[in-house]
């Protein structure tokens, strides 16, 4: 395929590779990017496209590159099992969302709300939380399975989000709790 057919081949399809990476990745910024590098893969790929199938194949490309997108981005986003539970906007960039919710708590106030949780919850987020172990110390402190501690800390975070917006202690516009509490 020359250059020219594979950019008559691009106006065409763009509109159906846009479309494809935009419902499965609702961001408008990563689906274009994501439609540039559908085609980027296209064009490396070229003679691999049977002739007749170009549609399908460029669909194809659209919707494995938005997966693996999405994916990456999840295993980013992860890092740290409920963080995004006591996420608020507004604070500095690289900020740690439980410092967040410190600085608009206080630290003994919330120290109250970890250590008063019921068990199992309340040891894991001591140790992890307040006492800073990572999520395998924890579970080898608690004698219990790593992704056990980790569901444990996730579920308490939920729960610490929760208290946190039932009492109203964080002012409204701070207040964003990301997915649903």
């Amino acid at each position: 395929m020359t250059t020219q057919e594979f950019s008559t081949m691009v106006q065409k399809y763009q509109a159906l590779v846009y479309t494809v990476c935009h419902q499965l990745v609702p961001d408008v910024q990563e689906a274009q990017d994501l439609t540039q590098e559908t085609f980027l893969a296209a064009w490396r790929a070229i003679d691999r496209c049977p002739p007749g199938f170009e549609k399908q194949w460029l669909a194809r490309i659209a919707a494995n590159k938005a997966k693996d997108y999405l994916r990456s981005a999840w295993v980013r986003k992860m890092n740290t099992p409920g963080d995004e539970v006591l996420a608020l906007e507004g604070a500095p960039p690289g900020m740690q969302p439980e410092q967040q919710v410190l600085d608009a708590l206080g630290e003994e106030e919330l120290t109250e709300m970890i250590l008063n949780l019921r068990e199992p919850y309340c040891t894991p987020c001591r140790l992890v939380l307040l006492e800073q172990h990572t999520m395998a110390e924890a579970a080898r402190l608690c004698g219990r399975p790593p992704k056990t501690v980790e569901a444990q800390v996730y579920r308490a975070k939920k729960m610490l989000a929760q208290q946190i917006l039932q009492n109203d202690r964080v002012p409204c516009e701070r207040r964003s709790v990301h997915g649903t509490v």
